[in-house]
C-alpha cells in the first residue's frame, strides 16, 4: 500500500496500530482520498495477523485543540461526483464487521459522517472536550445517514434518545455521551490517548483467535433470539474457523502456574 497522505499510521504498542485522520487544516474532513486510504488500511488490518487491536483518532487542529473530524468534505461533495475505489457505506460496514477490535478515541468535534465512523467501532472513549452530533437532517434534509447512522444510533442509545439526537441535530459533550451510552468512557483530554491505548493493549494481550471468535459471536447474536444465541455459542468457534478448548487450555495453564 502507498504511504497515505490523509492518514497518519503508527504502532504505539505491540500488536496495536493507530490510525489518525490527518487533514488538520480542514478539520480532518473526510474527502474521497482519505476514505480510500482508510479502506486500504482496513483491508491491511484484515490480513495482518500481527495486529490484534487498532485505534482510530483525529489529528488536533493547527492551534493544538483536540479535533476528531467535521465529517464529509462538503466542498468536495458540492464540486461534483467523486471517484472512489472504496464505497464509503461498504467501508463503514467493513469496520463494523472487522474481527480486529477497533477503538475510537474522540476529542473535540465529531459530527455526521465522522460520527458514522465512530459508531462502527467496537469501543469508544471520549475526551471531555468531545462534541458529538449527527447533522444529516440539518445538512441534507434526510436524517438517516448514508452509512448506517440511524440504525446504529438507535441500537446504541435507544430509540427515544436517537430521535432527539437526529431530529433535533442535538450535540452532546463527552460526559453526556458516556451517560447515554454513545461512548463507553469519558476521560480528561490529556488522558485520552493513554485510555485508548490501555484498551488496545488489553485486547492485544489476549489470545487473538479467542478475541476474534468472541467479537464475531457478539456481532452475529445481536439479530438472534436469546435461545438461538445461546445455542449458537457452542457452534461459534467452528463457525469462525477456529478450534478452541478454552476451559481445558485454561486449566492446563493454571495447573502449570500452580505447579511452578
Amino acid at each position: 500500500m502507498a504511504v497515505p497522505e490523509c492518514l497518519a499510521l503508527d504502532r504505539p504498542a505491540e500488536h496495536v496500530v493507530r490510525v489518525t485522520l490527518s487533514r488538520p487544516a480542514v478539520a480532518n474532513a473526510l474527502n474521497g482520498q482519505l476514505l480510500d486510504e482508510l479502506g486500504d488500511v482496513v483491508a491491511d488490518l484484515e490480513r495482518d495477523q500481527q495486529v490484534r487491536a487498532w485505534v482510530l483518532t483525529g489529528a488536533p487542529r493547527p492551534d493544538g485543540l483536540p479535533w476528531f473530524s467535521a465529517g464529509v468534505d462538503l466542498k468536495e461533495a458540492l464540486a461534483g461526483p467523486v471517484h472512489r475505489r472504496h464505497d464509503p457505506a461498504e467501508l463503514v460496514q467493513r469496520i463494523d464487521d472487522l474481527l480486529v477490535p477497533s477503538i475510537a478515541a474522540i476529542g473535540g468535534t465529531c459530527t455526521t459522517g465522522a460520527l458514522e465512523l465512530v459508531l462502527a467501532c467496537d469501543l469508544r472513549v471520549a475526551g471531555r472536550s468531545a462534541r458529538l452530533s449527527d447533522w444529516h437532517l440539518k445538512r441534507t434534509g434526510l436524517g438517516l445517514g448514508a452509512w448506517g447512522a440511524a440504525a446504529r444510533m438507535a441500537r446504541l442509545v435507544g430509540l427515544d434518545k436517537a430521535k432527539e439526537l437526529m431530529l433535533l441535530s442535538a450535540e452532546v459533550d463527552g460526559e453526556e455521551a458516556a451517560r447515554i451510552g454513545l461512548v463507553h468512557r469519558v476521560v480528561d483530554d490529556d488522558a485520552l490517548e493513554t485510555a485508548a491505548l490501555d484498551m488496545a493493549r488489553t485486547l492485544a494481550s489476549y489470545p487473538r483467535k479467542g478475541v476474534r471468535v468472541t467479537l464475531g459471536y457478539l456481532q452475529e447474536q445481536e439479530d438472534m433470539t436469546r435461545r438461538d444465541a445461546i445455542a449458537f455459542a457452542d457452534r461459534a468457534p467452528e463457525h469462525f474457523g477456529v478450534t478452541l478448548r478454552p476451559f481445558e487450555d485454561a486449566a492446563r495453564r493454571w495447573s502449570g502456574e500452580a505447579g511452578g
